[in-house]
């Protein structure tokens, strides 16, 4: 009897952890890749002036769209984004999947309407990443599209981001390190050194690059956060994420990195212990005496 007990006992595990692993995969590859989970976050500075305080800035990166992003995918995504009424937008690089093949009418017709329809009062900006690096045409569609969906592309520039008065904060993009040319004293190179500034960059390594004292914040993408995470190993680890593959880091003991999932896939449609996701950054004015 005891021994029956024991084997029925033993089955109803196993039947557990068959049904667990059966819900964990389906979820992985049927409903996760679609499901945008916001993630927010307080960058708070003594840096950051009044006239931004409480400003929201989204980021998200890592469309490759063409793929496994279809229209449908999309369009949920920009109700994600719009839902959450964003002050400003950065995009992260990749607009398009590398793996799609070549970018037809249809298809930056279809992504310049989407970005287009992004509500953001102070602006919208992106940088490239090294899908849109490769090759001239690709580069030349996705400038195209950036820049009829009302996007201004920082490409080793930068912009002051103001909201209803003189006081700014500096926003720095930086070209890829992966295929591009990221061009770190071009980019600094009108940014006030008493100004509170945000880097963003696709590729993650890029942030070694970057003197300490010029950056108090650094936005990537890049690695989607390895699409389906193992904790020892990822499905996709690519070149330029290997210093920094996901999650925040500290620089050089003085800036935050922080990596985003990006919102896309390539390679498979999986995600798996990491989320597809916008990111909504609120700046907060920290006085001195709270220091």
């Amino acid at each position: 009897m005891k021994t029956q007990k024991l084997i029925i006992r033993i089955l109803l595990i196993l039947a557990l952890l068959i049904c667990t692993s059966a819900v964990l995969a389906f979820d992985a590859f049927y409903t996760a890749p679609s499901r945008f989970t916001t993630r927010y976050e307080t960058i708070s500075s003594i840096y950051i002036p009044d006239q931004l305080d409480d400003v929201n800035i989204l980021f998200f990166t890592d469309l490759d769209y063409g793929t496994f992003m279809d229209d449908e995918r999309l369009g949920k995504l920009i109700d994600t984004i719009n839902s959450l009424s964003p002050d400003a937008v950065i995009f992260g690089g990749d607009l398009y999947d590398q793996n799609a093949g070549t970018v037809t009418e249809e298809q930056i017709s279809t992504v310049t309407a989407a970005l287009k329809s992004i509500k953001a009062p102070l602006g919208k900006f992106a940088v490239l990443g090294d899908f849109d690096h490769s090759d001239d045409t690709r580069l030349q569609n996705v400038k195209d599209t950036l820049y009829n969906g009302d996007f201004e592309l920082l490409l080793n520039s930068s912009i002051s981001l103001r909201n209803e008065g003189s006081q700014s904060i500096a926003i720095v993009g930086l070209d890829s390190g992966l295929k591009g040319t990221a061009d770190i004293s071009a980019a600094y190179a009108n940014v006030s050194p008493t100004s509170f500034v945000l880097t963003v960059c696709h590729t993650p390594d890029t942030a070694d690059s970057v003197p300490a004292d010029s950056t108090k914040y650094f936005l990537a993408g890049h690695s989607l956060g390895g699409q389906a995470y193992y904790f020892f190993d990822a499905l996709y680890t690519p070149e330029m994420a290997v210093n920094y593959f996901r999650g925040k880091h500290t620089v050089s003991g003085s800036f935050t990195l922080d990596i985003s999932n990006g919102v896309g896939t390539t390679v498979k449609d999986v995600r798996f212990l990491s989320n597809a996701e916008v990111v909504i950054y609120r700046l907060q004015h920290k006085s001195i005496d709270s220091e």
